[in-house]
């Protein structure tokens, strides 16, 4: 009987250590269990704060995001009021925004061409083949994944970096950050984070983990 009991608290803690967030599990762990996840999505919705810095100038706007492997993805601008409906469409590597029929353009963030726009698409690139130059957990609990992503023949501080923040249990994106030479250029925080399985069925960022 001694013998059962301690088979039975053996598969427990083994399987527990599998789950997401498990004490134990390290940061690069997490992180490739995360891709995985993600790369298994057709789509999410969420709500975007973004902060965009042009030399001197901050520009602030909310963003109503459709993201979508396949197909449109649709970013709506929801706040401030002056530019509420301006809408972004980028399909194919291309990017479109409308305003009463118009299309409007929006300055680069580095030489590859990113732009506000283009960064969600970015950022999604990034979390599904980027290259992970640091992984750690963050927070007073550590209830964060945070993962730097850099292109590896570059040195720190050079190019364009990402540092995206993730819930350690949901893996819901939170935050992203962009860099270029070591200068934050964009800083988006997250929320409402509804995920679309391939599988067509849907699901709220408790369910990614």
């Amino acid at each position: 009987m001694r013998r059962l009991t301690a088979y039975v608290l053996m598969m427990t803690l083994l399987l527990s250590g599998c789950r997401a967030g498990s004490v134990g599990e390290t940061p690069e762990a997490a992180a490739l269990a995360l891709r995985e996840e993600y790369q298994a999505l057709a789509g999410w919705s969420a709500s975007v704060d973004v902060s965009v810095c042009y030399s001197d100038t901050v520009y602030d706007f909310t963003l109503d995001a459709k993201w979508r492997r396949n197909g449109e993805t649709v970013l709506t601008v929801t706040a401030p009021e002056l530019l509420s409906g301006i809408t972004a469409r980028v399909a194919e590597g291309e990017t479109m925004l409308e305003y009463d029929g118009a299309g409007l353009s929006l300055g680069l963030l580095d030489g590859d061409g990113l732009t506000p726009v283009s960064a969600v698409t970015a950022v999604m690139a990034q979390i599904e083949k980027g290259y992970m130059a640091k992984c750690a957990w963050c927070g007073e609990e550590e209830q964060y994944l945070q993962i730097s992503f850099q292109d590896p023949e570059l040195e720190a501080n050079t190019g364009t970096q990402f540092l995206l923040t993730f819930d350690r249990n949901s893996r819901a994106l939170l935050s992203a950050e962009v860099s270029v030479a070591g200068e934050t250029v964009l800083t988006a925080q997250i929320s409402n984070f509804t995920t679309e399985m391939e599988q067509n069925d849907t699901g709220n960022s408790t369910d990614l983990g």
